[in-house]
């Protein structure tokens, strides 16, 4: 069966930028998240081999979420100033490798992931989510799974129990029963 990457480019950035020491270019640009990123990618690209690659990005506005709810990622401080600056660069990177990425007005990279592997099951793909969000956990099924590259981990459905306790199933009520302080999402009182 052919394989679907999906990156989840937001989270991997983030990493990337936090995961490095800062380091810059001869020209005073800041590149940790850049070569973090690149190198992710490179990495992923040598060990999974993958059939079929997409980037998926987050877009700058809010999201339908914060129309439904006011306070959605409402704790989240700005982008720091050093990462916003690599950001052009970091989104050239699926360009120059000849990957195709999505990002759409008014949804998140989440979204996008969501509709995608759907997309990738009705092909006979086996789809796999890249990365360290643990809310991608409720879109696993047979032949779609969540792929943390730090942590060198795939997780099917069997695997969402084991580190939740919940089923994928079950996962949507299971962050509204405990929140989500990442999204400002409070829990069920």
């Amino acid at each position: 069966m052919k394989r679907l990457f999906l990156v989840d480019s937001s989270s991997l950035f983030f990493r990337a930028f936090y995961a490095i020491r800062p380091l810059t270019s001869p020209s005073g640009l800041p590149v940790n998240a850049i070569y973090g990123y690149l190198s992710m990618i490179l990495k992923l690209i040598k060990d999974e081999r993958p059939d079929y690659l997409a980037f998926c990005y987050d877009r700058k506005e809010p999201s339908f979420r914060k129309d439904i709810y006011s306070e959605y990622k409402s704790n989240r401080s700005e982008m720091p100033e050093d990462l916003q600056k690599q950001m052009p660069h970091i989104k050239k990177v699926s360009d120059l490798l000849g990957i195709k990425a999505f990002e759409v007005p008014g949804f998140e990279a989440d979204d996008i992931i969501g509709c995608l592997s759907e997309w990738g099951l009705t092909q006979d793909l086996a789809v796999y989510i890249v990365s360290g969000d643990k809310d991608f956990a409720q879109l696993v099924k047979p032949n779609v799974f969540l792929y943390d590259t730090m942590k060198d981990t795939k997780i099917d459905a069997k695997g969402v129990v084991e580190k939740w306790g919940v089923s994928p199933e079950q996962f949507i009520d299971y962050l509204a029963i405990v929140g989500d302080t990442s999204d400002n999402i409070p829990k069920y009182r």
